[in-house]
C-alpha cells in the first residue's frame, strides 16, 4: 500500500515537472521569435556643418498671361494661318471669317443713312418751286376726281330711289366718292407743307432716325472688323481648337494664346524656409534651365500663396522674368530657382551627406536614418535639402555634429530596427 502511494506521488511530480519544462521552452521560443536580427549597415559621422550661401528649388514654367481668343460674330472661316507652337506678334492675323455678308449689311445700313440725311436736308431747305407746282397739279387732279365721284354718287342715289340700281351699286359709288375726298385732303396737306416748310417735330423725328441709322452703320462696321481675329499680344499658339473652313459661333474659342513677353516660374517652399528667406529683401533670386544650365536669369518676386498645400505643407511662390532671347522657354518646362545671399547675408548651415542616404518621405519631405549608439537602433529624422553638390546633398534639420547617418541599406530599415556596423572594408 505504501509502495503504491510512492508511485502515485512520483507520477504527479513527473507530470508537474513536464508541464513547467514545456512552458519554459515555449517562452524561450516566443522570445526567439520576437527578437529581431540586427542588420549590418554602413554609416558616416556628421562633422562640422558646411556654410551654404545658396538654395536651389525645382520650379515649373508658366505663361504669365493666357487667353482663349474668339470671334464676336459667327460665320465660316476662310483664313486660319496659325499652327500650334507657332510664335506670333501683336496684331498678327490669327483667323478670319468670310466677310461678304457683313459687307452687304454695312452697305445697306450706309445707304439707308444717306437717304435719311438727304430727306432731312430737303425738309430743312423747304420745297422747290417745281415741287409746289407739281403738288398744285395733284390737288387740282384730286378735286376733279372728287367732282366726278360726287356727281356719280348723286346720280346713283336718284336711280336707287327710282329702283333702277341695286343697293350694292349705290354703296360702291359712295365708297369711290369718300376715297376721292380723302385724296383731295391728302394732296392739299402736302401742298400746304410745301408752301409753309417742314414742321419742327418732323425735323426732330428725322434727326432721331438718322441717329439710329448711324448706330446701325457703326454696328455693321464693327461686325465687319470683327471678321478678323488678331493677336492682342505677342505670344505663342498653345492650342488650336478648330480647322479652317469650319463654321464657328461667336465666343467659340479658336486658339489659346500664351504671353511670351514675360514668363512665370512657380516653386514650392517648405514652411521653415519661408521663415528664413525674406524673398523681397537682400536675397538674389535667379533661375537656370535645362537648355542653358550654366546661365542664370534674374527673377522678380511676384506673389506667395497664403495657404500651405494640405498634403506637402509647402507654399507656392511665384516669380517673373522677361522672356529669354537666347533659348526657348515654354510653359510646362522645369527650372532650377536659386536663392543666393548677398555679402554673406542669410548664410545657411547644412551637412553634406551622400545622396543615397536621403530617403524620400511623404509629399516633398525627406529624412535620414540616425543610429542611436546606446541601443544600436535606428530612427528617422526629417531633413530639408539645401542644395546638391555632385553625389552629395547639403541637408539641414534636427541633426547635429556627431550623429551617425546610415548610408547603405536605407530602404530596408524600419523605425527602431537594430543594426550593427559594417567594417570599412565590407
Amino acid at each position: 500500500m505504501r509502495f503504491k502511494r510512492l508511485w502515485g506521488v512520483a507520477a504527479i511530480l513527473i507530470v508537474v515537472g513536464g508541464f513547467f519544462l514545456l512552458s519554459n521552452r515555449k517562452e524561450e521560443q516566443k522570445e526567439k521569435v520576437v527578437e529581431k536580427i540586427a542588420r549590418p549597415v554602413k554609416y558616416i559621422t556628421l562633422s562640422a556643418p558646411d556654410v551654404v550661401l545658396r538654395r536651389v528649388f525645382p520650379g515649373k514654367v508658366l505663361a504669365s498671361k493666357t487667353a482663349d481668343l474668339s470671334f464676336r460674330v459667327s460665320g465660316p472661316l476662310i483664313e486660319l494661318p496659325v499652327k500650334k507652337g507657332e510664335p506670333i506678334n501683336k496684331g498678327d492675323l490669327v483667323a478670319q471669317i468670310d466677310p461678304r455678308d457683313f459687307k452687304v449689311q454695312l452697305m445697306n445700313a450706309q445707304s439707308a443713312l444717306n437717304n435719311a440725311k438727304a430727306q432731312l436736308s430737303a425738309m430743312r431747305a423747304g420745297a422747290r418751286r417745281e415741287e409746289i407746282s407739281a403738288l398744285s397739279s395733284q390737288v387740282a387732279s384730286a378735286k376733279a376726281k372728287l367732282a366726278e365721284a360726287e356727281a356719280d354718287y348723286k346720280r346713283m342715289e336718284r336711280l336707287f330711289k327710282e329702283g333702277v340700281v341695286a343697293q350694292v351699286d349705290l354703296e360702291r359709288s359712295k365708297t369711290t366718292y369718300e376715297v376721292a375726298k380723302g385724296e383731295v385732303n391728302a394732296a392739299s396737306q402736302e401742298l400746304q407743307k410745301a408752301k409753309s416748310g417742314a414742321r419742327a417735330e418732323d425735323i426732330a423725328a428725322m434727326e432721331a432716325t438718322i441717329q439710329g441709322l448711324e448706330s446701325q452703320v457703326q454696328a455693321a462696321q464693327s461686325a465687319l472688323d470683327d471678321t478678323e481675329l488678331k493677336a492682342p499680344f505677342k505670344g505663342i499658339i498653345a492650342a488650336r481648337y478648330v480647322d479652317n473652313f469650319q463654321s464657328v459661333q461667336k465666343d467659340q474659342p479658336i486658339v489659346s494664346l500664351q504671353n511670351l513677353e514675360e514668363v512665370e516660374i512657380v516653386i514650392s517652399i517648405p514652411e521653415q524656409d519661408i521663415m528664413k528667406f525674406r524673398l523681397n529683401t537682400s536675397l538674389g533670386v535667379s533661375s537656370s534651365f535645362e537648355a542653358a544650365p550654366n546661365t542664370q536669369y534674374s527673377l522678380v518676386f511676384k506673389e506667395i500663396s497664403t495657404e500651405a498645400d494640405p498634403q506637402t505643407q509647402t507654399y507656392a511662390v511665384t516669380f517673373t522674368m522677361p522672356y529669354p532671347k537666347d533659348i526657348v522657354v515654354l510653359p510646362g518646362m522645369t527650372a532650377n530657382v536659386e536663392f543666393t545671399g548677398q555679402n554673406g547675408a542669410h548664410e545657411v548651415k547644412g551637412f553634406a551627406v551622400p545622396s543615397i542616404a536621403v530617403v524620400p518621405g511623404e509629399g516633398t519631405t525627406h529624412f535620414l536614418w540616425i543610429i542611436n549608439e546606446e541601443t544600436m537602433t535606428v530612427h528617422k529624422v526629417e531633413v530639408y535639402i539645401h542644395s546638391y553638390q555632385g553625389d552629395m546633398v547639403i541637408v539641414g534639420g534636427n541633426i547635429t555634429v556627431g550623429n551617425r547617418v546610415v548610408t547603405a541599406g536605407v530602404n530596408y530599415l524600419a523605425e527602431g530596427d537594430p543594426v550593427t556596423f559594417l567594417s570599412p572594408n565590407e
